[in-house]
């Protein structure tokens, strides 16, 4: 299904790209850093796996954010923007594991670029705060739709983890 994309949506598009590519990450970047500063912690060691791990983790969180997108778009007929939501609910792929990868992606980007950048008040100070908000924001999102999609959501929300993926059982 093809979403139009009229100058409206295309709007809110840039808008939350906007927020969640840049002031988000900026705010927590900035934030631990200032953090860093304040509180006088030490600069992570520079360990070149540290690096390494970080790069990875910022590889795999933007790449689960962009399945998790695509997924939206593909079995839900929608965008995560609140303007042209999913017209179903979207329970497969990377939704099969968590109810919320996109937010799995942004954490592991969180914590990718702490230890890339070897921001010791990022990972201690920022991230904990991080996830507090993004807590509060997705329950509320849940409570959302619930109201949106009943009985099937709250069988989905009884079935698929929140945040972190089960490990799975070797049959």
């Amino acid at each position: 299904m093809k979403i139009p994309l009229t100058s409206r949506l295309l709007y809110h598009y840039l808008r939350d790209a906007f927020l969640y590519w840049v002031v988000i990450p900026g705010a927590y970047l900035g934030g631990g850093f200032l953090a860093q500063i304040l509180l006088k912690l030490p600069v992570l060691p520079p360990v070149f796996g540290l690096r390494l791990l970080g790069g990875a983790l910022l590889t795999l969180g933007a790449g689960i954010i962009l399945v998790a997108m695509y997924e939206l778009a593909r079995y839900g007929e929608g965008t995560p923007n609140p303007k042209a939501p999913p017209r179903r609910l979207v329970t497969r792929g990377l939704y099969g594991l968590v109810r919320h990868p996109m937010f799995l992606g942004y954490d592991l980007c969180a914590l990718g670029a702490g230890l890339f950048l070897r921001l010791t008040g990022a990972l201690l100070v920022s991230f904990p705060l991080l996830l507090l908000w993004q807590v509060r924001f997705l329950r509320r999102e849940e409570r959302r739709l619930a109201r949106r999609f009943g009985a099937e959501f709250e069988e989905y929300a009884r079935r698929v983890p929140f945040l972190i993926p089960k490990a799975r059982r070797k049959a």
